[in-house]
């Protein structure tokens, strides 16, 4: 979820949500693509009103219009995107540069490598002095293109993709501040 889209989401939150969110309701992110109210301990709260020291929607709704940036920054610092939105952007990433592009052998490199970075998924050719941290499909064998593209395919599909991305930030996702 970028900015923009987590202002707009603010404003389509009713009163009602911000009279939750003042009776000890979080705001938490759905599928990185919504907002929605629930419960302060449940999986991906950006905000609850904790100490702050807000008495209407409006000063809820001012602040988190104000810090839209640091809070997304914080919260995907300690969360992952969600499996829905990371699959829906490799896509995407697949239609621009083909699924090939994010394959290779155990003896030789991918086109494009993929990070998520501030909660967007994005790739990476060679020239990225980071090109080798990121994360592709390792695929055993020389195979045909059409072969090779299913097993990349596949490995979205699957939810092998995820569990990838997952596993390579356990670390950051674990981390207590």
């Amino acid at each position: 979820m970028k900015a923009q889209q987590f202002i707009e989401a603010v404003n389509q939150l009713s009163d009602d949500d911000f009279q939750l969110i003042l009776e000890g309701s979080a705001i938490i992110i759905e599928h990185d693509v919504a907002l929605t109210t629930g419960r302060a301990d449940s999986a991906y709260v950006i905000y609850e009103l904790g100490e702050d020291p807000f008495t209407s929607s409006d000063e809820i709704k001012a602040f988190l219009i104000q810090n839209a940036e640091a809070l997304l920054k914080e919260y995907y610092q300690f969360n992952p995107v969600s499996r829905q939105y990371f699959d829906r952007s490799l896509n995407k990433l697949f239609e621009e540069y083909g699924p090939d592009a994010f394959s290779a052998t155990p003896d030789g490199e991918p086109e494009r490598v993929l990070f998520v970075e501030d909660g967007e998924l994005i790739s990476e050719d060679a020239s990225s002095p980071r090109f080798k941290y990121g994360m592709f499909m390792t695929i055993e064998d020389h195979i045909k293109p059409l072969a090779r593209a299913n097993k990349v395919k596949n490995w979205v599909q699957s939810g092998t993709a995820y569990g990838d991305y997952i596993s390579v930030n356990v670390c950051r996702f674990s981390a207590m501040e």
